[in-house]
């Protein structure tokens, strides 16, 4: 006995079924695991630079942190390009150079999961 606030709704004709999305689980989770850990190295990487732009004491703790930290995923990348110093700031571009080829990685990484059924 239905009511005529509450009438079911029809099944559609046809033999209609609604898609489901195939996602394989184990593949989103692994890209969204690659894209959070290069997303850090390269927040790591671009803090390293603002602190450098902005010459932070680099005595500090959290300096002293980001620096060394940072210094892992620059160690490839040191001295492709001639650090300019300026009288005000330094702009680090190991940095810059590791920003991008990291994000490119991750780029080619997330598509080659993403080429695997």
């Amino acid at each position: 006995m239905t009511t005529p606030s509450s009438d079911p709704v029809p099944e559609p004709r046809g033999g209609y079924k609604p898609r489901t999305p195939k996602y394989n689980t184990n593949r989103v989770v692994l890209v969204r695991a690659v894209r959070f850990i290069f997303g850090v190295i390269a927040a790591i990487l671009a803090l390293r630079i603002v602190l450098l732009m902005l010459s932070a004491n680099p005595e500090t703790p959290f300096v002293e942190f980001v620096y060394s930290f940072s210094a892992i995923f620059i160690v490839p990348f040191y001295g492709i390009f001639e650090e300019p110093d300026y009288t005000r700031f330094y702009l680090d571009t190991s940095s810059i150079v590791a920003i991008v080829v990291y994000w490119l990685l991750s780029i080619g990484l997330v598509k080659l999961i993403n080429l695997t059924k």
